[in-house]
């Protein structure tokens, strides 16, 4: 037989082989992934991604999807635009934001006897929002998490933690925690509260303060986080506006309601907000948990989140044109070089989608308390299947972290509009969402 009848039959024998060889890799790979779910417990789901991020475990790693798993040993990462929301099984939610690492330990719950629970957590930095479950409430001597500099131990909570190389900074919600210096009296392997002398109690009640540590620092100290009133203020906005309008929030008013075309927010858009009260001057947003009721979010950027209501019908793909949207409600603040913030206004404002070109282009007149009236110019792409929009800065790194960007989305009948802006203006930054009609 010549070299070239056999050369049919050697390709064959090769094709074959290596399919083997793929075939038995991807069997180690699942191999590997099964061991690893075996060895370590269940412990929640992802409940929302926004942006990159990824979650390691043991010697593997994938990006998180919604519906996912997370197990004892995980360790979430998220990138400059990453959200990484979790529900634990025992009802625990929370919100790892962007550039932040955070990590299950050890996640012990039963139904049955939600006393004997231990959870133990820690954020290496970044920021995350957690609102405690059964087992922390149940359990409130083996609940902690841990940072680099501090342990953290709650009284039934819902609280922020903010982690940098030299501060941890903690504010309150709902309830109380306490934060303690590692010694040697409060060890990171210990649960609870570390009850020593350096301990500090921030409680909910103790409204427009946050509870800080700086390495170096001998204890934790109060720090005031806005000026005295705002917190007082937003706080009864929020309560008088539920007791008005009830659990439901409407949003349209009576004479939106008669015309469909105006009611932005009544139907297709909303803007929901992670924080439990509103910040000064936002009338605009509802809680996070409110706008996400039979709907989907598009963007965010850890205060604001556009939600969406879903559905079959999708007119974007077909559009061809230009749409012209005008300006119907605003939510937004200035953060000047002393890192105040205050309460800012959208005074008015344009905003084009070009379908044909897949771009947009806005205009903002923006004004603050001793800034006077500021012009802000954004273009960039459109994704015109999903109607989601981005300015060319969007996407920017570490090192330019206060870049101006906006960040959109249409809805899918094509009435509707909104995106989050960050405008960095002389020494300050104005930050803030819109909606738009047409």
């Amino acid at each position: 037989m010549s070299i070239q009848a056999l050369l049919p039959s050697l390709t064959s024998a090769a094709d074959l082989l290596k399919r083997c060889l793929v075939g038995a890799a991807m069997g180690m790979i699942l191999m590997s992934l099964a061991s690893v779910a075996l060895a370590s417990q269940v412990v929640g789901e992802v409940t929302l991604t926004i942006g990159k991020s990824k979650i390691e475990r043991s010697t593997l790693e994938a990006e998180p999807q919604k519906g996912g798993s997370v197990q004892e040993g995980d360790v979430i990462r998220t990138s400059d635009n990453g959200h990484v929301h979790i529900r634990f099984i025992d009802g625990a939610r929370v919100s790892v934001r962007p550039n932040s690492v955070f990590r299950i330990h050890e996640f012990k719950y039963s139904p049955g006897d939600p006393a004997s629970s231990v959870v133990r957590l820690s954020l290496d930095s970044g920021e995350a929002r957690s609102i405690s479950g059964a087992a922390a409430q149940a359990a409130k001597d083996r609940f902690r998490l841990n940072t680099p500099l501090v342990a953290i131990g709650v009284k039934g909570t819902d609280f922020v933690t903010q982690v940098s190389k030299e501060t941890i900074r903690v504010t309150v919600n709902q309830g109380a925690i306490v934060m303690a210096p590692f010694d040697s009296a409060c060890k990171a392997e210990a649960l609870g509260v570390c009850t020593t002398s350096r301990a500090k109690e921030l409680t909910a009640e103790m409204l427009g303060q946050a509870l800080v540590y700086r390495l170096g620092s001998a204890d934790p100290s109060l720090q005031n986080i806005g000026k005295p009133g705002q917190s007082d203020a937003s706080r009864v906005l929020l309560l008088d506006r539920q007791s008005r309008e009830g659990a439901e929030r409407p949003l349209a008013s009576e004479t939106e309601a008669k015309n469909p075309l105006n009611a932005v927010a009544a139907t297709k858009l909303i803007w929901g907000r992670w924080a439990k009260d509103p910040i000064p001057s936002d009338s605009m947003t509802v809680p996070f948990l409110e706008a996400l009721k039979g709907n989907e979010v598009t963007v965010g950027d850890g205060y604001y989140f556009l939600f969406r209501e879903p559905s079959k019908l999708n007119v974007l793909p077909s559009l061809s044109s230009k749409l012209d949207f005008g300006l119907k409600s605003s939510s937004a603040y200035y953060r000047n070089a002393a890192n105040e913030m205050q309460a800012a206004t959208v005074q008015s404002g344009n905003l084009g989608v070009d379908f044909a070109n897949k771009t947009f282009a806005t205009q903002l007149n923006l004004s603050a308390q001793g800034t006077g009236l500021q012009s802000f110019s954004q273009s960039g792409t459109l994704n015109a299947n999903t109607g989601i929009f981005l300015s060319n800065s969007s996407s920017v790194s570490n090192a330019n972290l206060n870049a101006a960007s906006v960040a959109g989305a249409i809805s899918l009948d094509a009435r509707q509009a909104g995106f989050l802006f960050r405008a960095p203006i002389g020494a300050g930054t104005f930050t803030g969402a819109t909606l738009w009609g047409r």
